[in-house]
């Protein structure tokens, strides 16, 4: 053995030491036990992608017939379908779909061919980069997962035709990625963030480590022995496409972000691939990236990522997942992270009246189910009966990989109202007909893709959305002003604007919450989102209605506009009857349309309607209080969302605001909403039915609930 080798393999040894160290769940092995437990060479491929009993479960049940069979067939059928298409590779790498949207517009282009785009409303064509590019981002993404799908057909079927297929894919890129020109999402490759974060396939190292974690390192692994690939081809993949997209991830340290948990993810592939166990080491063990340390700093004690929006939050347990069990086929634990398990159960207990997760932050429209595919390895791990409920009842690719036979019953947990403090939300739930549901976010900023929207609420009944947070456009408009002055600022979310200035990164503190078999409440602050502003929302929830009471006291006189937004067809308020252009008061206002507007110093009343559900809104009379009805953006420029702005002027100003949903035609049962204020604090009175019920909160914010009978 020369010098060199003998480095190597101490080099090795130490790296194998280290990995079993950190590894939770197991005890601190023994040095023989390392080499055998996270031995990267000498292996039988596939062994990252599935094991040998998986891969004769896939086989078994191809051979087969049934559910089961048709599920693992699809790959090969599919495969088949575009085994004798000419490979297509795009001259250049793709670019982030942030750029496919009209710059006047602010809407998502139409596809006219890969080089004309249109804008669906302006007709304007856009032509040449980025827009181009954003087609060969899907080009390449078309092309790597066709790459794998002929690989898992591969092993399903043993035909080597979709082992040639895969390897075309491979040497394709290996060939190319060197040549595209380094690009980023930004545009540019001078300032810091250029120079690190960008990449050669796509324009984001995150792309590039989700591709390489997901679709490149499963092929590749699936038909390394194949006899595809040459020695010397194989080479060509390790030189020109394996080392160099890890060389290009591993220049971007991330640390706590999603971007790092994708990037650990792709270096423990790569790195097992390349047969390197220093990647391995980094992405489980680095003291400032690893696995372990993204789990200790970026997820809460309750389980929550902390960017607090549940798009991202299934997003990176995606790559945590993809560490978690290609690990185990390392024969290594990560699965016994104690907080792992929490991050797949908590957003049971989010769940809405119709399915989905409140939607804050860059959200579009999550639900427990919508990532089944997840639970489906975790319930492997943990056993968890509770998954079973998320988990679909028919076979499925993973079921049968892993060895799930579906068919048991179980149910979601019972859900109450809860709160979770450390992540910052508090969900209340009603027994009555309308199934009530309201979610209040009061917790840490989660940074870019948090929004500022402290003290906002979410509110569903009868089975659907009403009170509406737009989380993010569907079109990911990142770089366009409507995601800074519309989804991410302070005027599209449910809560209070102060002298029409989006907070600031803020955190709440929450004061107090309780809930008993007729009402659930909360309530938060926050006293950082505006400077010189305190601001303390109270929630009562009952059967039949959501209280939100405001107190917000000031250094001096200002602006406060009360917003709300519901899911309707219309909304109407006799005491707005001027059509207003409300565009140039303050940066949002633009994008609010069919304004009309009105003063009055009497009760609120705001419907706003729908051909199923419709909700009232009641809101406490003050003197000179000015209302604007309209109507805002949902999911897109296009989706629009009626709206209510109430604004009250002073030092220390309060709203009492009662939302009752009705089903069509149901009367009413809230006639009456009154705020009174005495040397012992505030109370609410709601008349309903000709009887009152009584909130009180006390000057030491104390609550006191006389519900009438």
């Amino acid at each position: 053995m020369n010098p060199k080798e003998v480095a190597r393999l101490a080099v090795t040894v130490f790296v194998d030491l280290l990995l079993a160290a950190v590894c939770l769940g197991a005890a601190r092995p023994s040095p023989s036990e390392t080499e055998r437990n996270v031995r990267l060479s000498g292996r039988t491929h596939p062994y990252l992608a599935c094991t040998i009993a998986e891969r004769r479960r896939l086989q078994q049940a191809y051979r087969g017939q049934g559910p089961e069979h048709r599920v693992v067939a699809a790959y090969v059928d599919n495969a088949e379908a575009f085994l004798d298409e000419p490979l297509v590779f795009p001259p250049r790498g793709g670019q982030h779909n942030q750029w496919y949207q009209c710059d006047h517009c602010e809407t998502a282009l139409r596809t006219l061919d890969p080089t004309h785009h249109q804008c669906p409303k302006c007709k304007k064509v856009y032509t040449g980069h980025p827009y181009d590019d954003v087609i060969f981002s899907r080009q390449h993404s078309r092309n790597l997962g066709r790459m794998e799908t002929a690989a898992w057909a591969y092993v399903i079927s043993g035909r080597k035709e979709f082992a040639d297929y895969a390897a075309g894919v491979l040497l394709g890129y290996a060939k190319r990625y060197r040549q595209y020109p380094y690009h980023s999402a930004s545009l540019e490759t001078k300032s810091s963030w250029g120079r690190k974060a960008g990449g050669h396939l796509y324009e984001q190292t995150l792309t590039e480590a989700s591709a390489l974690a997901t679709r490149i390192g499963p092929a590749y692994d699936l038909i390394h022995d194949s006899g595809a690939l040459s020695q010397a081809q194989h080479e060509q993949v390790r030189a020109g496409l394996l080392l160099p997209m890890l060389e290009n991830i591993g220049r971007n340290r991330a640390g706590k972000s999603n971007w790092q948990t994708w990037h650990n993810a792709a270096m423990l592939w790569g790195g097992a691939l390349v047969q390197d166990p220093t990647w391995v080491t980094r992405a489980i063990a680095d003291e400032r990236n690893g696995f372990h340390y993204q789990m200790d700093v970026s997820v809460s004690k309750e389980g929550m990522w902390y960017e607090n929006s549940w798009g991202y939050h299934f997003y990176t347990l995606r790559a945590l997942v993809i560490m978690a069990e290609t690990a185990r086929r390392l024969d290594l634990n990560l699965w016994g992270h104690e907080r792992l398990e929490t991050m797949f159960t908590l957003g049971m207990y989010y769940t809405m009246a119709d399915g989905s997760l409140p939607r804050f932050g860059d959200d579009v429209h999550s639900s427990v189910r919508g990532v089944s595919s997840l639970f489906e390895p975790a319930y492997q791990a943990y056993k968890d009966r509770r998954m079973l409920a998320v988990l679909r009842d028919r076979p499925g690719f993973q079921s049968v990989l892993l060895g799930r036979s579906p068919g048991t019953q179980a149910s979601l947990p019972v859900l109450k109202s809860v709160v979770f403090e450390a992540a910052g939300h508090a969900i209340l739930r009603s027994d009555g007909e309308a199934g009530l549901t309201a979610a209040m976010t009061f917790g840490p900023y989660g940074g870019f893709h948090g929004h500022y929207d402290k003290l906002s609420f979410v509110l569903f009944g009868f089975g659907r959305e009403l009170g509406v947070d737009p989380g993010r456009a569907r079109s990911q408009a990142y770089r366009l002003p409507i995601h800074r002055d519309w989804y991410k600022a302070t005027i599209s979310h449910n809560t209070v604007l102060v002298d029409g200035k989006s907070q600031q990164p803020a955190t709440g503190k929450l004061d107090f919450f309780e809930h008993h078999d007729d009402y659930a409440a909360v309530a938060a602050r926050c006293d950082q989102a505006c400077p010189g502003v305190s601001h303390q929302r109270l929630l009562v929830m009952t059967g039949q209605y959501l209280l939100v009471l405001d107190e917000l006291s000031s250094d001096k006189d200002r602006r406060f506009d009360w917003l709300y937004h519901n899911r309707g067809t219309h909304v109407l308020c006799d005491a707005a009857t001027d059509s207003i252009d409300p565009g140039d008061e303050f940066a949002g206002a633009q994008y609010v349309r069919q304004a009309k507007r009105g003063r009055t110093g009497e009760m609120v009343e705001v419907v706003f309607g729908g051909p199923d559900v419709s909700t009232r809104l009641l809101m406490a009379g003050e003197a000179a209080t000015v209302v604007t009805v309209g109507d805002g953006v949902g999911a897109s420029v296009d989706d629009r969302v009626p709206l209510v702005m109430v604004t009250r002027r002073g030092q220390n100003v309060h709203f009492a605001a009662v939302l009752e949903p009705l089903r069509a035609g149901q009367q009413p049962s809230v006639e009456a909403v009154r705020l009174t204020e005495s040397g012992q604090g505030r109370q609410v009175e709601i008349v309903r039915d000709g009887r009152t019920d009584r909130i009180r909160v006390s000057t030491d914010g104390g609550l006191a609930v006389n519900r009438a009978r």
